[in-house]
């Protein structure tokens, strides 16, 4: 058995490595779970397959159902992908989809309108791969075709947070909000709301204009307080205010100190950084 093993590796390797020369260039970065969908800004997954060899076909028959097999496997990693995406809470879009012929009709469009971004096929081993993209933001992205659905049934997070403002001339000049996470299992979604300890609302992005919502989500994420910043500075924000979370809750939604979350509320009172959806989180 070990023999027949290392002679199959042996065949195949080249094998596989001639459908990769035939990709070219770099390849797409593979998304491995949906967490890395909010950092990358789309889910990207990768199909294989090769032509049926139970019936004569021409070259171009083999070549055309080689790709159209590698891209159904490619549209089913994709579809399992974004069933575990975070909705808000511990909702995802499966459960979600569970609850709704609407929202299940939705997630099942984007599934199949999926994009080919890149495909290969070597027809010495008449085997093909297939990447396909799901972009999170834009257009015809999830948020733009999911969160109309969702948002109905997305319960309040809790009464808002209203504290009492020091004088004008005393608002912190913050145009922009940086939470790091990294020392909690926090999980992106495409609701993720900060909180006092209190459970008051300090930002929701259900109340953010869905415009906005479309075309940038309702926060970004990085790995690095450098990337946020510069992330922040395209949009405008050249002063933004770093908060290290507290905790959390149901692993989304974030909690800040009563300091952070005065000094939060007052630089947007004077800046409105949170109606633009100007937040980052830093993960791990």
């Amino acid at each position: 058995m070990k023999r027949l093993f290392l002679v199959l590796l042996i065949i195949l390797l080249p094998l596989a490595g001639s459908t990769r020369a035939q990709m070219g260039g770099d390849l797409p970065s593979v998304t491995t779970d949906p967490s890395q969908a909010f950092v990358s800004g789309s889910i990207v997954v990768k199909g294989e397959g090769a032509a049926p060899a139970d019936r004569p076909l021409s070259p171009a028959q083999k070549r055309i159902l080689a790709l159209r097999a590698a891209k159904v496997v490619a549209l089913r990693e994709a579809a399992e992908v974004l069933n575990g995406v975070s909705v808000y809470g511990e909702t995802q879009v499966v459960d979600a989809a569970a609850q709704s012929d609407t929202i299940r009709a939705t997630v099942q469009g984007l599934v199949k309108g999926a994009q080919v971004i890149k495909e290969a096929y070597d027809p010495v081993s008449e085997f093909a791969v297939v990447y396909v993209s799901i972009p999170l933001t834009g257009p015809n992205g999830l948020m733009a075709r999911l969160l109309p659905q969702v948002m109905p049934s997305i319960p309040p997070a809790g009464p808002l947070y209203q504290p009492q403002l020091p004088p004008a001339r005393a608002l912190p000049n913050h145009d922009g909000l940086i939470l790091d996470v990294r020392a909690h299992p926090f999980r992106p979604a495409l609701i993720n709301r900060i909180l006092t300890k209190n459970g008051e609302v300090i930002y929701d992005p259900t109340k953010v204009a869905q415009e906005i919502l479309v075309e940038r989500g309702a926060a970004e994420y990085t790995n690095d307080i450098g990337k946020a910043k510069a992330i922040l500075g395209e949009r405008g924000a050249n002063n933004p205010l770093v908060v290290k979370a507290e905790g959390l809750v149901r692993s989304t939604d974030v909690k800040v100190s009563p300091d952070d979350a005065s000094v939060i509320f007052a630089s947007n009172q004077k800046t409105n950084f949170l109606e633009g959806a100007k937040v980052v989180f830093v993960l791990k």
